[in-house]
């Protein structure tokens, strides 16, 4: 989320909340466009301004830490510091990176957008749902639903169908109860009291057939039912799962930066979980709201109509209920928006000791992972138990009070059935007398009320939770991913030429990882990156591979800036092996044709050869088809090294991309690997990256990295020659090698 962008006054604005009388204020920090640096202590009017100074005479901007909060400082050209305002630990997180971005404004001059990863809303204060920029106080709940129905309008004319057929089915189950009002007032209680009203109908036959329309009626019923579910249930499976591939095909379009922002955890979660809680909100939920929308309005006619004052009696606690339900709807949403975050915390626990159950077992930290998520899932047990008694508890109450107006109804209706016009007041309350059939009709559509009306009290937390993944599913969606094609993309036959023109860039723009890196890598050379950890080797090789777009100046291949390449074509002329090699839970044959899906046996197998990997497959007792299971583990690092290799060597890249692939083995398979490799970098583009730096000694040429700029250049042997860095880092390698031994 953008913290702070340029406006027509202002280059950036943060919020503080210590004003200068030490109380807690919703203060705003603005840097305006003409160099003035100004506190308002009421952010939203600035109408009380605390402080101004003329940024032009600052050198840097600083924090400095206190017990329970910081302030924010400057040291002036001049060798003054000066205190500008205190904030809490809630405000250090922006102020961090607005101080970084100011710094980098004063150092370059130029402007670059803050962008911070807030967790509670600025309007409420609010925490977000979980891993997400949502809030679920302030987000507009109409505009979620509409944006995420819009995804299935092509299912829309089957949902309405079905949504036809209940409608129906509703109208239907209104006639049984007149029906049964019939039979009894017309046939069974006549016949009860010894009267003959029926004239020359035989009774007999009269319930015969009023007992068949009402199991007519019945059975129609079920028939439509079942004909709108299996409609209802089909469209819905279908509707979710475009919506699923949708979300999977957009994951798959994501920038890494995009993805970097959330647990591997959290993406699956919105891919299964979500779309399931969706799925069984429209399957069960739409289709009371139907039945609540066409019985409410169907009774609500019939009493309105016959009987107002019974109408006056049923609906007298509706409103009463409601009100109660959504003074609490606050205070219940809240507990189970915890109980969220405390599910979100356990799975992410649990994700990340399965993913490095490795790491657990070296380490022999069983217990401790033992104990920390059984502390996490005792915590969501608790909340979950609270919650749920309280649920129980409020819901029958919420159930108990919907219905008061039955008992009412029941007993001036029973009244009006034993005594007619109440002989004290002369008339009866509720208008004409009742019959027994009558009152039998009015409780059965008073059922058919109150049915509905008691779950609609838990409707709120059934909508709460299907708009809360719709609004997950809708962030993913509707992000527009960092690195995309232009829609004039050119798809050129890549030989291999790499140039970096005054290149920058950093993942935080205002914190650049390269800086003005100037370099042209010609076809078929082999180019080693060093450098200390952390100047930007990595970085390096991901522009190349367009992971990232620099934040200015160019990076082309064969003279066209990468932008204009399409990323298909890009894809197919780079070929990459990394240290940590991931192969897929399927056979190896599978993991090394998935470089190139159309390539013939013969050639999967000639790349096999080449990368030293055929001799130890076909000694395996599926050979191709050994399964290697997930991330390869039933293979050694060695082994799953080389079928990588195997991998790159099939897709018969343009340019050849090695990130540590040999760091971490034994000589022995070492020397094979380096064997594979030497054939593979034969007439490629190759930019290697090694811990090892001796590995890199036969490379045309080196670059050294400092800083992020680029130090030194040139082969092993001439950059031994000027004893700079890359002599220093050599050295101090050889010396680790040599105390190493002497421990041996």
């Amino acid at each position: 989320m953008t913290a702070s962008t340029a406006t027509s006054e202002n280059l950036y604005s943060v919020e503080y909340d210590i004003d200068s009388s030490d109380l807690l204020c919703a203060g705003k920090i603005v840097l305006t466009k003409d160099m003035q640096l100004i506190l308002f202590a009421d952010g939203k009017t600035e109408s009380r301004e605390e402080y101004r100074c003329d940024f032009n005479e600052v050198k840097e901007l600083q924090i400095n830490s206190h017990i329970g909060c910081a302030s924010l400082e400057a040291e002036l050209k001049n060798g003054d510091r000066v205190r500008i305002c205190r904030f809490t630990q809630s405000c250090l997180n922006q102020i961090s990176e607005f101080i970084k971005a100011a710094n980098y404004y004063i150092e370059t001059g130029e402007y670059t957008e803050i962008n911070i990863e807030r967790t509670v809303c600025p309007k409420c204060g609010k925490h977000f749902i979980v891993n997400t920029q949502i809030c679920p106080n302030c987000s507009n709940k109409a505009s979620i639903v509409g944006k995420f129905l819009a995804l299935g309008k092509k299912y829309m004319p089957a949902f309405a169908l079905s949504g036809v057929l209940v409608l129906f089915c509703n109208v239907i189950n209104l006639i049984i109860p007149l029906v049964n009002r019939i039979l009894v007032d017309d046939y069974l209680f006549p016949a009860s009291e010894g009267l003959e009203p029926w004239g020359d109908k035989n009774p007999v036959l009269m319930i015969l057939i009023l007992i068949l329309i009402m199991l007519a009626c019945y059975v129609l019923i079920r028939v439509i039912n079942i004909a709108a579910a299996r409609m209802r249930n089909a469209t819905s499976a279908k509707f979710i799962n475009s919506v699923r591939i949708k979300l999977y095909d957009k994951i798959q379009v994501l920038s890494m930066s995009s993805i970097s922002r959330r647990t591997t955890g959290d993406l699956i979660k919105r891919v299964t979980e979500d779309t399931s809680v969706i799925t069984e909100f429209i399957k069960s939920e739409t289709v009371w709201m139907i039945e609540i929308g066409v019985i409410f309005i169907g009774v609500s006619g019939y009493f309105i109509a016959t009987r107002p004052l019974l109408a006056l009696f049923v609906f007298l606690p509706v409103p009463l209920v409601l009100f109660a339900a959504s003074r609490f709807w606050g205070f219940i949403n809240r507990r189970y928006e915890k109980q969220w975050r405390l599910s979100s915390t356990a799975n992410g626990i649990l994700h990340d000791i399965i993913r490095g159950i490795r790491v657990v077992k070296v380490f022999g930290t069983e217990k401790s992972e033992i104990e920390k998520f059984s502390n996490a899932n005792r915590k969501l047990a608790e909340t979950s138990q609270q919650n749920e008694q309280l649920w129980a508890l409020l819901f029958p109450l919420l159930g108990f009070l919907v219905g008061i107006g039955e008992f009412l109804v029941l007993y001036f209706g029973a009244q009006s059935v034993l005594y007619g016009i109440d002989p004290e007041l002369g008339y009866s309350i509720i208008g004409e007398p009742l019959t027994l059939g009558e009152l039998t009709q009015i409780m059965s559509y008073i059922g058919y009320i109150y049915g509905p009306l008691r779950w609609m009290t838990s409707l709120p937390r059934s909508i709460a939770n299907a708009v809360t993944s719709m609004a997950k599913l809708n962030e993913i969606i509707d992000e527009e991913p960092d690195i995309r094609d232009k829609a004039d993309a050119i798809t050129p036959e890549i030989e291999g030429n790499i140039s970096f023109v005054n290149a920058t860039f950093g993942y935080k723009s205002y914190e650049p990882v390269l800086k003005n890196i100037t370099l042209d890598i010609k076809k078929g050379e082999m180019v080693g990156i060093v450098g200390h950890s952390g100047v930007g080797k990595s970085t390096m090789i991901n522009l190349i591979m367009r992971l990232y777009d620099l934040n200015s100046g160019k990076l082309l291949i064969d003279g066209v800036d990468i932008k204009d390449i399409s990323k298909e074509t890009l894809c197919k002329s780079i070929g990459t092996v990394f240290q940590e090699t991931f192969l897929f839970a399927g056979s190896i044959y599978d993991n090394i044709v998935y470089a190139k899906p159309e390539a013939t046996p013969e050639e999967v197998f000639a790349a096999a050869k080449i990368a030293n990997a055929h001799e130890f497959i076909i000694k395996l007792p599926d050979a191709y088809n050994t399964v290697v299971g997930e991330n390869g583990y039933s293979l050694s690092g060695g082994e799953r090294q080389r079928v990588a290799i195997a991998r790159a060597i099939l897709r018969d890249p343009k340019i050849l991309i090695l990130d540590e692939a040999t760091a971490s083995l034994d000589t022995e398979t070492e020397s094979k690997i380096q064997e594979a490799l030497q054939r593979l970098i034969k007439g490629r583009t190759t930019i290697a990256i090694a811990h090892r730096l001796s590995t890199l000694r036969h490379a045309d040429r080196l670059i050294v990295l400092e800083k992020g700029k680029l130090a030194e250049q040139g082969s092993h042997e001439e950059l031994l020659k000027n004893k700079g860095i890359y002599y220093n880092l050599v050295m101090a390698q050889r010396q680790t090698t040599k105390m190493a031994d002497v421990k041996k």
